[in-house]
């Protein structure tokens, strides 16, 4: 009985060993790099008016879903651009709240303090980032207001046409 359970182990080592690939420490899918990582480099960009920076993070045919300019998905380079530019124009500075990652995506939770939004009452929005990577590059974003937020929910309202 112990030479069988001897004999299982060595095996079962030699599968580990030899057979089963290494895993690695993280894997992030299509992703060569880590999403949250590009996340915080292009928040961070953005936040101190470096659009260059923020710009070179993302891939020539990268789209920007809502957000300023991006009601219509704001697709390549020239098109984000111009995003990029507008939110620096704003003051936008941005902050990370919380954040998960799977794969080649990270979900990042910001607050975003918008420079021209004082006279609306509203100081910050709560503002869901989702980032999609793949290879080293920034491959989509889209935005989204979390409307539980009293801030954002005011701010959303806000922009919203009145009813007559």
């Amino acid at each position: 009985m112990n030479r069988l359970v001897l004999a299982l182990g060595k095996l079962i080592f030699a599968f580990v060993v030899i057979v089963a690939p290494p895993a690695t420490a993280e894997d992030y899918g299509q992703a060569t790099v880590s999403p949250l990582s590009l996340a915080e480099q292009d928040l961070a960009a953005e936040s101190r008016g470096d659009v260059a920076a923020s710009l070179a993070l993302y891939a020539g045919d990268a789209t920007i879903l809502y957000g300023g300019f991006c009601g219509t998905p704001c697709a390549g380079k020239a098109a984000i651009q111009k995003e990029l530019e507008r939110r620096v124009a704003a003051k936008n500075e941005w902050k990370i709240i919380g954040h998960y990652v799977s794969g080649n995506v990270a979900v990042v939770q910001t607050e975003l303090k918008i420079g021209f939004i004082g006279y609306t009452g509203v100081d910050h929005v709560i503002v869901w980032c989702i980032y999609e990577v793949v290879g080293d590059k920034i491959a989509d974003v889209t935005l989204a207001g979390q409307h539980t937020d009293p801030e954002t929910k005011r701010f959303i309202q806000y922009g919203k046409p009145s009813k007559s």
